[in-house]
């Protein structure tokens, strides 16, 4: 009974603590709820429908004035953002629309702006990326920004290739460059990979410089193993090749050449004259090396020597050009 006793008396206090909780009833009768309602039907007047409109504020709790939502949503419209944009901005972004826009947006953007996003490119890259605002300034987007302009190009002074590259993978400047981007540029620049061989990489496969660095020395190594050297140009087109396929796809590659006559040996070569090649499909790679051993009586060793010729579209390219020679 005594128990019981306390049991009860445990369950009263927990009770009256809730009722005393500031947000309690929130979607019945809280002092928000009028704000909620402002907010919903300023987000449906942007063109959001209803559900969605819903959806959105009841992931913020504390509504307020709307004076917030307004200046940012101004704030688009004097940058000449489209309705469209408006709404893929806040949709990217929902607590956007919370911003300061004079303390929190205008500087960020302002940074886009000298970066080269400017005229038509701001809203559209805005309204695809518009997670870029919720990140600091000086911490992320600045240090980041720095580090991928210098691999690009230091002496492009309109920031061409670096808007090319931010454009296309805005999530680059995600994660914290200390952590990540300075460490793997140093390690791959320990490896011999640098200058343009870096930019390339950057280019083809951005995800490695923000990878974790074990991830990066496991391709490293793969290619080292294929006998790749440090130091050597072809290591940075190695990596990227290796990268873009598991382990597994590539040990059946590797399996495709062997049931073709190839030894692990020339195979192996074939990869290091041409890295790209592990990237070609194995229904690819299987009708090239029937088309030309078979159909051609080209020798074995000739592709050794010219792997190239493996990654040709057959369809499209070496077949019609075959005929044509054959009836010339």
């Amino acid at each position: 009974m005594q128990f019981l006793s306390s049991l009860a008396s445990h369950v009263g206090n927990l009770c009256l603590r809730w009722k005393q909780f500031p947000y309690s009833h929130h979607f019945s009768s809280s002092p928000n709820s009028h704000s909620r309602g402002q907010l919903i039907d300023f987000l449906k007047k942007q063109g959001f429908p209803k559900s969605q409109a819903v959806s959105m504020v009841g992931r913020f709790p504390h509504v307020g004035s709307l004076d917030r939502p307004r200046t940012v949503v101004q704030l688009f419209r004097n940058l000449g953002f489209s309705d469209s944009q408006i709404r893929s901005s806040i949709r990217v972004l929902p607590q956007i629309i919370f911003c300061d826009a004079t303390k929190n947006l205008e500087p960020k953007i302002r940074f886009l702006e000298e970066l080269g996003f400017s005229g038509s490119a701001l809203p559209k890259f805005l309204s695809k990326n518009s997670s870029v605002m919720s990140l600091s300034l000086k911490k992320r987007l600045i240090p980041s920004t720095e580090i991928i302009k210098t691999i690009l190009s230091p002496n492009d002074e309109n920031n061409k290739e670096l808007v090319k590259v931010l454009s296309r993978c805005s999530w680059l400047l995600n994660r914290d460059p200390n952590a990540y981007l300075l460490p793997n540029i140093a390690y791959l620049k320990s490896c011999g990979i640098v200058g343009s061989q870096l930019a390339f990489l950057l280019k083809k496969q951005p995800r490695l410089l923000i990878s974790e660095e074990n991830k990066l020395r496991v391709y490293v190594s793969r290619a080292l193993d294929l006998g790749f050297s440090v130091n050597s140009g072809m290591l940075a087109h190695a990596v990227h090749a290796l990268s873009c396929l598991s382990e597994k796809t590539f040990d059946r590659k590797m399996k495709t050449f062997l049931d073709h006559g190839f030894s692990e040996d020339q195979t192996r070569e074939m990869i290091r004259r041409a890295p790209g090649l592990v990237r070609c499909s194995t229904d690819k790679l299987k009708l090239g090396m029937e088309f030309y051993m078979e159909t051609m009586g080209i020798k074995r060793e000739t592709l050794v020597k010219r792997p190239c010729m493996l990654m040709h579209s057959m369809e499209e390219r070496v077949i019609p050009r075959v005929k044509v020679l054959q009836v010339l």
